[in-house]
């Protein structure tokens, strides 16, 4: 759903505040919304208002709906925000835009943009609030402090710098000057999370016994490792786990590069899990520290829950099986399969389909839906269950 909380936060401020209010509703919007719990929970009322929708509507209505494929959202928003915000020219131009940005989520060329986007403000977001008060105050003078104030807040918030003595001022000043800070800034970030993610996957990988040399080939696969890079990563690997730090310190690092960044969070788990899987199957060892991982960088409950349903598997309940089999799709089908086939059945089974059918025929057909619609129901239910 990003960049949903900045555009519509920077819309808002345009519309009462001008350019100003543009520039603060960006900074807002990706700071209070579109890095926080809060998209997610968004996300969940939209899924479970497209849900209820499918349930009720009448066959006649629903085979239209069913096209739309949940592809409404967007230029809904749009629509709504623009007639609100800027009358009918608003209405129309934030229609196309809501299509288009959010509305074609297979378009590779969005999603690109929308990644490269969100990088850019969560490694930017100290130059880009310098930027905000220079000019909110007005001031050129302002604008330009703040954003090398800004910059040198963001390389020292990546690279984990620390208060220097007065001595080393001109040696550090060579370092960080602004003019390196563009070029240096996501590269320094990149080695501390590697080294960060080297620790997690060697204490996650020895927890079950010892280090293999095949969680360390996927270790570097996943993260693509460069042959420069290769010798940091086997010297972490290589350092047994009683000479490294806890998990949980380890972790607290990882929870600083990746706060206010829910993709990277999960991105960060789902890693980790393709470790502790890399011999087969993940352990209960495995699978209690990789969930301390996640509290302590405050993971969403229920993109844990959608990560742990892929790589770790447990036994299911006769009920629920049967619910799997109602609906004809495999156990470890992932939620979008799940939808895909529910609403397919609901086209199939739907009672308004019937014309002169007899009493007996609708009440089968009503039943049979019923039975699709609760198993649906109770798989959801199931996998966003802690």
């Amino acid at each position: 759903m990003s960049p949903l909380g900045k555009l519509t936060l920077a819309l808002i401020g345009l519309r009462f505040f001008g350019l100003n209010g543009l520039l603060i509703g960006l900074f807002l919007g990706h700071m209070l919304i579109d890095k926080t719990y809060i998209i997610r929970k968004i996300e969940r009322m939209i899924n479970r208002a497209d849900d209820a929708i499918r349930v009720k509507l009448p066959y006649k209505y629903y085979r239209y709906y069913n096209r739309l494929d949940g592809n409404i959202w967007g230029k809904l928003w749009g629509a709504v925000l623009g007639a609100l915000l800027f009358g009918v020219w608003g209405f129309i131009l934030l229609f196309i835009a809501g299509s288009i940005i959010f509305d074609l989520p297979e378009n590779m060329k969005i999603r690109r943009i929308k990644k490269d986007t969100d990088h850019f403000f969560d490694n930017h977001w100290g130059a880009i609030l310098g930027l905000v008060i220079g000019f909110v105050c007005r001031s050129p003078l302002i604008v330009c402090l703040g954003v090398i104030l800004g910059f040198i807040a963001d390389y020292q918030r990546l690279e984990g710098a620390r208060l220097i003595p007065f001595q080393n001022l001109s040696k550090y000043w060579q370092k960080i000057n602004p003019l390196k800070l563009w070029r240096n800034a996501y590269g320094g970030e990149h080695r501390r999370y590697l080294e960060v993610m080297a620790a997690l996957a060697a204490r996650i990988a020895e927890a079950d016994g010892k280090v293999t040399a095949k969680e360390k080939e996927v270790f570097n696969q996943v993260f693509a490792v460069k042959p420069k890079q290769k010798s940091l990563v086997a010297d972490i690997f290589n350092t047994p786990t009683k000479h490294l730090r806890s998990v949980e310190q380890y972790a607290l690092v990882l929870e600083e590069l990746t706060r206010m960044n829910e993709d990277l969070k999960e991105s960060s788990l789902e890693s980790l899990f393709k470790i502790a899987a890399a011999n087969v199957a993940v352990s209960e060892k495995q699978l209690e520290m990789l969930k301390q991982i996640a509290d302590i960088i405050n993971l969403d409950p229920e993109a844990f829950v959608k990560i742990k349903s892929i790589f770790y598997k447990k036994p299911i309940s006769k009920k629920l099986a049967k619910c799997y089999e109602i609906l004809e799709v495999p156990q470890d089908a992932s939620m979008a399969e799940i939808k895909a086939q529910w609403k397919k059945m609901i086209m199939i089974h739907h009672p308004d389909k019937l014309t002169n059918a007899s009493k007996e025929q609708i009440k089968e057909a009503t039943a049979k839906m019923a039975d699709i619609n609760r198993a649906y129901q109770e798989i959801v239910k199931a996998k966003t269950k802690i």
